[in-house]
């Protein structure tokens, strides 16, 4: 029997599929993307799905009832919700049209893993090697009554760490545990996920120069530095 499960992720928004994507890469998924309601629902026609992700807001409408329209039907389907807003009431709305749940749209780690187990079992609680022990480290120096992330633990982290393991509160926390001159740093609740990650990268990059580890050979070791300078502003 084949392992891998059909994933939708019906998104008008190409940096949160992009988002989600990574944050999917570690599991058994075929992923199919739909951008419009229109695609979704030709999508919904000729296959089915494990586990569909369907923003609230599309270019061309309101996501919310493309589940029940056009996504079940040949068998038990996962439904997310994005929502941007994920109120009391969006929540409800979403129960009634027969969604498994709902994730504050930029989706994070620790929002889909309980939705994820549903689908992928156990394989949902184990990254592998895109998130090794520095992510945990990171994640328990963040502890709101815990230490602040040293200097050493944020010059170690990867780009994909970044993006895809850290929570919003992880990457506020690293943000002000340094002395990195940034003017914004009592309005970072109030920052998109994308800015949050550039500021956390150019952290990163701040506490390598910090501790000297950015010479040639660290550069010329580590081509994510090269991707994150051809990121564009």
């Amino acid at each position: 029997m084949d392992r891998y499960r059909q994933v939708l992720i019906v998104e008008s928004d190409a940096g949160v599929v992009q988002r989600l994507s990574a944050l999917l890469s570690y599991l058994p998924a075929r992923i199919a993307v739909s951008g419009t309601r229109a695609d979704a629902v030709e999508a919904g026609l000729s296959h089915s799905f494990d586990l569909c992700f369907i923003a609230h807001g599309l270019v061309d409408g309101n996501g919310l009832s493309l589940l029940r329209e056009a996504l079940w039907g040949r068998g038990a389907v996962v439904g997310v919700l994005m929502s941007r807003h994920a109120d009391l009431r969006v929540v409800q709305q979403a129960i009634d049209f027969g969604y498994s749940g709902v994730i504050q749209d930029p989706p994070d780690l620790q929002q889909l893993r309980p939705l994820l187990r549903r689908v992928f079992g156990g394989l949902a609680d184990s990254p592998g090697s895109e998130h090794p022990e520095i992510v945990r480290c990171i994640a328990a120096k963040t502890d709101p009554a815990g230490e602040l992330p040293d200097l050493r633990t944020i010059a170690g982290l990867t780009l994909t760490q970044i993006r895809s393991a850290l929570s919003n509160f992880d990457l506020m926390r690293i943000i002000r545990a340094v002395d990195y001159p940034f003017a914004g740093k009592e309005r970072l609740e109030y920052f998109d996920r994308d800015t949050l990650e550039r500021v956390v990268c150019l952290v990163r990059r701040w506490s390598q120069q910090r501790l000297g580890l950015q010479d040639g050979r660290q550069v010329q070791a580590r081509p994510e530095l090269f991707e994150e300078l051809r990121r564009p502003a």
